[in-house]
């Protein structure tokens, strides 16, 4: 069974290239196929997230990225840290958050986007 940095570490590299459709793929084919339940959840928020940064960047679809963010974090929050080496999913979390509020406030900038390196 691969560990959860491998499972991460490509969508990971992909999404801090700002690639984000591809990090949502290289992460989806692992969660189609993973079985437990806290790393699905975990890579399922991850897919949601990159999701929205592909909705609000490269589609300039800022209603549907606010709501897979919503999606996304609230996966991300339930997820265990033990399963995503704690401090680094949840400094990526938060500021997927203040991207998510900027974006409500109208304020969003393409460089508020968090690395995603080291969430894992």
């Amino acid at each position: 069974m691969p560990t959860i940095a491998e499972l991460v570490s490509e969508g990971a590299r992909l999404f801090d290239e700002g690639r984000f459709f591809e990090a949502h793929e290289a992460w989806e084919a692992h969660w189609l196929v993973e079985k437990d339940e806290s790393r699905r959840l975990l890579l399922q928020g991850l897919i949601q997230i990159a999701a929205a940064f592909h909705k609000l960047v490269d589609k300039d679809a800022p209603e549907p990225a606010a709501r897979l963010y919503a999606k996304g974090l609230a996966k991300l929050d339930r997820c265990p840290a033990e399963v995503a080496g704690g401090e680094g999913l949840t400094r990526f979390r938060e500021a997927v958050r203040a991207c998510a509020a900027a974006l409500a406030e109208r304020r969003f900038e393409r460089g508020m986007i968090p690395k995603c390196a080291g969430i894992a």
